[in-house]
């Protein structure tokens, strides 16, 4: 009898060449996003189903769940993709702005793991979450890292929890990949108009794409996910692609590590105006 797994984000990058990747190896395939017009083509494959679905939500995901379980579908796999990157000054932006990330890249995972467990295999299922091998760097604007490094500290107290329900949970950290993700650095200096850090924040935008380093297509990267998941015990984390200048630079001290990205950012920085001297 066929697998089956639960992919979430799969309407584009990393999640839908996951979807491709896993109907093309035979598997059962429940694809979710709140695109789901992107997902059409899923429709020619019998073994697809196609679930409109919003990780920030308490209703979405349950109302999801409560279609799967009409259909007494037991699932081997979840893989909680869905993801989002967004770059602004974290003195500045809303709170309702950093909160966005955190509710997609951590809350997210938690909800639909916490809901779609009753429908889990057990013994014999299986949980990966997909981080980043930025977890470990401390980046000015970049509200991302923390939240792979919040979804991967979760991910270890879920991976003893889970143990005594036979379920494993693994995390995939993968480095840059060809993905619409890449592209919202670029878009992101429209917005900064305002901000009282707009002059690095300029700098930091037009440097980051050259600190990317080499990026996977993400059909790569979905055929590596597909391998980890027919491993029969594996391994708590896995990385593919990961940059050497990376590991590097996470394990400098802190105060040489701020000098430095203060020296290439600073060029820009809005600076008071020095008092005048003289009398009145």
């Amino acid at each position: 009898m066929a697998r089956v797994v639960l992919i979430t984000g799969a309407a584009s990058g990393l999640g839908c060449a996951l979807a491709h990747e896993f109907l093309d190896a035979g598997w059962n395939v429940i694809a979710t996003d709140i695109d789901d017009l992107s997902m059409a083509w899923m429709i020619e494959y019998k073994q697809a189903i196609v679930i409109n679905m919003d990780v920030t939500s308490d209703d979405s995901v349950l109302n999801a769940f409560n279609l799967i379980s009409r259909r007494n579908i037991v699932i081997d796999l979840v893989i909680n993709n869905a993801g989002i990157d967004r770059y602004f000054p974290l003195s500045e932006a809303p709170v309702g702005q950093f909160r966005q990330v955190f509710e997609v890249n951590v809350f997210g995972a938690y909800r639909v793991n916490q809901v779609f467990l009753h429908a889990m295999r057990t013994p014999g299922g299986r949980i990966i979450h997909i981080s980043s091998e930025s977890l470990h760097l401390t980046v000015p604007f970049m509200p991302y890292p923390l939240t792979k490094n919040m979804l991967e500290g979760y991910s270890r107290v879920l991976r003893i929890e889970l143990r005594f329900m036979g379920i494993d949970v693994v995390v995939i950290r993968p480095g840059a990949i060809r993905t619409r993700l890449l592209e919202t650095i670029s878009r992101s200096e429209e917005e900064s108009e305002n901000w009282e850090l707009s002059g690095p924040f300029r700098k930091f935008t037009r440097m980051a794409p050259g600190f990317i380093g080499k990026t996977l297509p993400p059909e790569k990267v979905a055929s590596f996910i597909l391998k980890v998941a027919g491993i029969r015990r594996p391994r708590a984390v896995y990385r593919i692609n990961n940059m050497l200048k990376l590991r590097i630079a996470a394990l400098l001290p802190f105060g040489w590590y701020e000098k430095m990205v203060y020296k290439m950012l600073a060029g820009e920085a809005r600076r008071e105006p020095k008092p005048q001297g003289g009398q009145e």
